[in-house]
């Protein structure tokens, strides 16, 4: 029951006013920067208790227009300012009570935030400066900061959108400068309207509520946000604007690539559409991740009353797509190492394990960004690079094992490592869902962690650099969260796996797995080496990148190069890859045999690498063949 002795006001919502987004994979995809009507903005924030209502579109006034007959409604907008001279330093500010003429002369003179509050405050208009450490565009400098503060007393120091983390910056900035802090949902949905909210003494209406903001009386009330709650404003949206629709199972292709844009993004703040996503693949993914959660049976309308439900809580269904998530990747890692013992089909244990990360897809951009978002909070300019070193088996007693404890113990000069794993004896253990033993390695066990246990470690490490030293679970999912993450990475490899795999299997389509699951996925920031002495007798070595003409299948880009499985003689020496579309590489190659301790046969070690112009683009692999032990002699 609200007390009739203060009043509330969601001072920060969005409507289909707002249109265009900034992000191209959300134009891409067919998704506006809001979908909901004005009229159900209205109905939602009174539902919810609000005793009065505005919205505050980017830089419009046309969806609270829409609202303005009403005697509990005032005209507002989120006014994108940018500080005079200097594009890049943009601020947003939320512009309460205006009229159409206050809104063209703001719009007019967006380009000087100075000039902005001038007229603002000269008017007796309330305003607040929204998120105030959310970059808008390049992040502010200090200066900015402070300048702002003398500019705008009235701050929003609850964002619903935004985690607590990030709220808390704002909120402490404004209370040691003696502000005050306001709040909204910042929704762009429809779901979370007046679940964020400022609280003021009763007003007798809007410019009674406005002036107890613009005096100060005024606190911020209700939910802060989380990552659960910008997957699922994704999610309503996609509902909202596109439908699920029908057709097929995701693409696992467009999937990453949307997870990729996401985040690359939303850190950008910026992006052209392209052309490589559509609708049709933003439906894929909501029919997928609905059936996956338990929510296929609600039909679009019933799924967004359920997602505004008054019952309805962020948190439970996040962990529910995250235990459907554990257990259906722990089963699908059993029939995948089953399919590698009996020499099954590959196919569908394959996209068993793809279909298992669907209930955390949408979450794990949110997770990124929150993670990078926090980071920018931390000027860590003059602290030295932080290194995630992912390893998978430590539990084993080895010479990986004893690198890393050495490592753990002594430290690396001008660096800050940390060992990541899901053994013991590592500085930040992955809980695992599945231990497994690996084929035809007796005694050596590894664990399998969670899509999101990997992208939590790797958010809230603010890492600088990734080392994946290990192809296991944690260091594949590792390298692929490091990618969507732009984040640098490196690898070592200490045993040579294809060979391994082929010599204990004998199953060559278990060693093409074993190639394709590390060598796309380890950029390195090192040349390879050519031997001291190479043999003069060609050795036949796997890997080159085929252009679709000679059997593989070509691509754009190094990331999209595949590894053959086709053979190619090959001597030491430089030449140019020659893969069409691909940016101009060179490719080494070189030729040397060692000893199997095992089989006492020789076994040609071909090492390749090739590398694009930007450096952290680079992909170094090594692999064997066998060949009899006449070869070696």
């Amino acid at each position: 029951m609200i007390s009739a002795a203060v009043s509330r006001a969601d001072l920060h919502c969005h409507s289909t006013a707002s249109q265009v987004s900034k992000l191209g994979v959300q134009r891409a995809l067919g998704l506006p920067e809001c979908a909901t009507a004005p009229e159900d903005v209205y109905a939602l924030a009174k539902r919810r208790g609000m005793d009065f209502v505005t919205i505050t579109d980017h830089d419009t006034i046309t969806g609270a227009q829409m609202i303005a007959d009403r005697p509990d409604v005032f005209v507002s907008e989120e006014l994108t300012a940018h500080f005079a001279g200097e594009p890049t330093a943009a601020v947003h500010i939320l512009c309460y009570g205006i009229t159409a003429d206050d809104h063209q002369w703001l719009q007019a003179h967006a380009r000087d935030v100075e000039r902005c509050a001038q007229y603002l405050h000269g008017a007796g208009i309330t305003c607040a400066l929204a998120h105030p450490f959310y970059a808008v565009a390049a992040p502010l400098a200090p200066r900015h900061r402070r300048r702002l503060a003398e500019l705008f007393s009235v701050w929003e120091t609850r964002n619903g959108a935004r985690a607590a983390e990030l709220n808390l910056p704002a909120a402490v900035y404004s209370e040691t400068h003696g502000g005050t802090g306001v709040a909204g949902s910042d929704d762009h949905a429809g779901v979370d309207i007046g679940r964020t909210f400022t609280e003021t003494p009763a007003a007798s209406g809007p410019s009674d509520f406005l002036a107890h903001v613009h005096d100060g009386r005024a606190r911020a009330r209700g939910d802060q946000g989380s990552a659960a709650k910008w997957a699922h404003a994704a999610m309503a949206l996609a509902v909202r604007a596109l439908g699920r629709g029908s057709g097929g199972a995701p693409d696992a292709r467009a999937v990453l690539t949307m997870v990729e844009r996401v985040v690359r993004e939303g850190g950008q703040r910026a992006g052209m559409a392209g052309s490589d996503l559509g609708r049709t693949e933003a439906r894929a993914l909501l029919r997928a991740w609905l059936a996956t959660v338990g929510l296929e049976h609600l039909d679009d309308v019933a799924l967004l009353a359920h997602l505004q439900s008054d019952d309805f809580d962020h948190a439970e269904l996040w962990r529910r797509a995250r235990g459907a998530h554990e257990r259906q990747l722990s089963d699908a890692v059993s029939r995948v190492v089953k399919a590698a013992a009996s020499s099954e089909g590959w196919t569908t244990p394959a996209r068993d394990l793809f279909d298992a990360c669907i209930p955390v897809v949408p979450y794990a951009p949110a997770m990124a960004f929150l993670g990078q978002e926090k980071g920018r909070l931390v000027n860590r300019d003059s602290q030295v690079p932080r290194v995630a070193l992912i390893a998978d088996g430590t539990g084993s007693m080895h010479g990986v094992t004893h690198t890393l404890d050495q490592i753990r113990q002594r430290g690396v000069a001008g660096y800050e490592v940390e060992v990541i794993g899901t053994d013991p004896r590592v500085d930040r253990r992955l809980p695992a869902v599945a231990e497994i033993e690996v084929p035809f390695y007796a005694g050596l066990t590894v664990g399998v962690p969670s899509l999101p246990a990997v992208v939590e470690v790797l958010a809230e490490g603010r890492y600088d650099l990734l080392h994946v030293c290990s192809p296991g679970p944690a260091g594949v999912a590792a390298a692929l969260m490091a990618r969507v993450m732009d984040l640098p990475v490196v690898g070592s490899h200490h045993t040579e796996l294809v060979a391994y795999a082929t010599l204990r299997s004998g199953d060559p389509v278990l060693a093409g797995r074993a190639r394709w699951s590390w060598a796309p996925s380890t950029p390195s920031a090192f040349e390879c080496s050519p031997p001291a002495r190479p043999p003069t007798t060609p050795c036949a070595c796997w890997g080159c990148p085929l252009s679709a003409s000679d059997g593989g299948t070509g691509g754009s880009t190094p990331s999209a190069l595949t590894l053959a499985t086709a053979s190619r003689a090959c001597t030491p020496g430089r030449s140019t890859c020659s893969t069409p579309g691909a940016p101009a590489m060179r490719r080494a190659w070189t030729c040397s045999w060692r000893p199997s301790a095992r089989r006492g046969d020789g076994t040609p070690a071909c090492t390749w690498c090739w590398r694009a112009e930007d450096p952290r683009r680079a992909w170094c692999a090594s692999a064997s063949v066998r060949t009899s032990p006449a070869w070696a002699g």
